[in-house]
């Protein structure tokens, strides 16, 4: 049964700085990297990925610092496209709940904030298997800038740039009720 809630595609805009743009987690360049992508469900962002099966720990299973690394960029992407900014992580704390297979499916971060304290963020993140069973989940502090830093100091190109495409959670390859199933 296709999904009855929309979803936006978020656009990269990093992609436009050019040769010194590598980030491990988003960056559709590096070769070594995860290669991201992030969707919005209102203040929920939605991650997708491809296993790499050389990125485990035990066998099959994912790393565990790979999994905090999908929560930590997860949490930044929450704060770039929904907070409207730019920051650091200041915190992490990851809680693992079960093994993150490499070989059986995608999997998926969800995104939301907890709390916000002037210019500190709390994002909840958890990352599920392909059965939409919750692996592993993290709490994470961000320390924020004021926007007019972020654009002058930190190449934030700004909220309005990571608009991209609506559309169905299936028109992007993910599984039908998938905001549904993680509200």
């Amino acid at each position: 049964m296709p999904s009855e809630i929309k979803i936006e595609k978020l656009n990269n805009p990093f992609e436009q700085i050019g040769d010194g743009y590598h980030c491990f987690g988003c960056s559709s360049k590096n070769p070594k990297g995860l290669k991201l992508d992030f969707f919005r469900n209102g203040r929920t962002l939605i991650t997708r990925w491809h296993p790499d099966p050389d990125l485990q720990g035990y066998h099959n299973l994912l790393h565990g610092g790979i999994q905090a690394t999908l929560l930590d960029e997860t949490a930044a992407w929450w704060i770039y496209a929904i907070a409207g900014t730019a920051g650091f992580t200041s915190r992490l704390s990851v809680r693992y709940h079960k093994g993150a297979s490499v070989a059986e499916g995608d999997l998926y971060t969800v995104g939301r904030e907890i709390l916000q304290r002037r210019n500190l963020y709390l994002i909840e993140v958890n990352l599920y298997n392909h059965r939409l069973e919750l692996c592993s989940s993290g709490e994470l502090e961000f320390f924020t800038y004021p926007v007019e830093k972020a654009l002058a100091d930190l190449y934030y190109p700004g909220h309005e740039q990571f608009k991209g495409t609506w559309g169905y959670p299936e028109d992007f390859g993910l599984p039908a009720g998938l905001p549904e199933a993680l509200a």
